[in-house]
């Protein structure tokens, strides 16, 4: 992957690559085959990866957490009138907002922030922002609407 181009930028690159693109760059940065995953996934992972190389991976206690977080999991359904799909439990998301990096991991419970769990990312984007946003948009897991962005980036 380009060197010169901001982490964002490699980030956004994901969602235009084609598939034939995506499994090259997995081959690069994980150094074996792509697993068959939907493209959504392949896409998050990847960009789980080219965080966590760009800007280190996982503290000790949180890896510790997240492994007793899939010990006791009990992942449920989403129903089939749910708005968002929750990315795959034990996901990190990271978000750099003002010059500081921001870590969300998926858990049973929702969605733990600095060692507290919340139900919601929008309360974590509130939280982060300081003003009003879509948590889902605010960490990019969902794309601008017809309606606009709230807050500011």
């Amino acid at each position: 992957m380009n060197d010169d181009k901001t982490l964002a930028a490699r980030v956004v690159a994901l969602q235009s690559m084609k598939t034939e693109e995506l499994r090259k760059l997995w081959k690069e940065l994980y150094g074996k085959e792509a697993p068959e995953l939907d493209l959504r996934i392949l896409r998050q992972r990847l960009s789980n990866r080219i965080q966590e190389l760009a800007l280190g991976g996982l503290s000790e206690k949180s890896s510790d957490r997240l492994k007793l977080a899939s010990k006791k999991s009990e992942h449920k359904p989403k129903s089939a009138n749910s708005r968002l799909v929750k990315p795959p439990l034990g996901t990190v998301i990271t978000k750099e907002y003002n010059g500081e990096t921001h870590e969300v991991i998926v858990t049973p419970q929702g969605f733990e922030y600095r060692g507290e769990i919340y139900k919601s990312l929008t309360r974590i984007a509130n939280m982060i922002t300081g003003t009003s946003w879509s948590g889902p948009m605010f960490f990019g897991l969902k794309s601008k609407s017809k309606g606009g962005v709230h807050g500011q980036a």
